[in-house]
């Protein structure tokens, strides 16, 4: 089993060798032995990112969504509508929190998805829907996967929440953060589990507020930091992150064994 960060960058990222920062799991069919590919989010560009690994939507089985902004699923429209289209309605598993499926199709995808060219449309039209609990689990063969809810927005008109994943295969466990302001209280626990850590970082001057920013996770617990790779970075020069205690900054393309 792999991960492969497809891009490493923010929301907001234009740097020429980058791209949003979405993921590619990749493993063993349990039923048929083939190769299987999930998707971890899938942003505005992902056409592009994939484009460049050599991939297109119909060699994904699945597509995890951990939240709703745009560098996280503007690129289903794409997907939905190739995979329909081009790919002879080739159907992907659609892995989402329950509360999420609502407003993913009537605020981001109804618009662009519902009328087709035999009637109307729905998310299932497109998908198989795996809709979950927030603090669920799933298994995709051979990996476990935990959702965690983790704090993203928190203002004082509401909270936006993106949900984590904590997988686990038989030598491995592994701590994605997807997208999460610094709560070192909450992820501790996860931290201190995991074997390696893909932890959303934030740099420049300004601290916004909704992802951790590195100048906060240097202040992690060395233990901590040791086995933390940092991803989700937008295109300003890159701080020494192995001379902080870090693995390092995850790179575009670079893949990760967690068999």
């Amino acid at each position: 089993m792999k991960l492969t960060f497809a891009g490493t960058g923010s929301a907001f990222c234009t740097a020429a060798d980058n791209f949003q920062s979405n993921m590619i799991l990749e493993t063993t069919n349990t039923d048929t032995g083939q190769l299987a590919r999930m998707l971890i989010d899938c942003g505005t560009d992902a056409r592009h990112a994939l484009h460049r690994l050599g991939l297109w939507p119909k060699d994904f089985e699945a597509i995890y969504v951990s939240h709703l902004h745009s560098d996280h699923i503007g690129g289903l429209e794409w997907i939905a509508l190739s995979n329909y289209f081009i790919f002879r309605r080739h159907r992907v598993d659609l892995y989402l929190v329950d509360e999420l499926i609502e407003p993913l199709w009537e605020h981001s995808l109804r618009g662009g998805l519902e009328v087709s060219d035999h009637g109307d449309s729905t998310l299932d039209t497109y998908f198989n829907v795996k809709p979950m609990a927030p603090k669920g689990s799933f298994n995709w063969h051979d990996v476990k996967m935990d959702i965690l809810p983790v704090d993203h927005i928190v203002a004082d008109e509401g909270k936006m929440l993106s949900y984590a994943l904590f997988g686990e295969t038989k030598s491995t466990r592994f701590f994605v953060t997807t997208d999460a302001i610094f709560d070192p209280d909450a992820h501790m626990p996860y931290y201190r589990k995991a074997d390696i850590i893909f932890q959303d970082c934030e740099l420049g001057p300004r601290h916004s507020g909704v992802h951790a920013h590195y100048d906060q996770l240097k202040t992690l617990p060395d233990d901590i930091k040791a086995k933390m790779w940092l991803y989700h970075y937008p295109a300003y020069a890159k701080p020494d992150a192995v001379a902080d205690g870090f693995c390092g900054f995850a790179m575009p393309e670079q893949s990760f064994d967690l068999a």
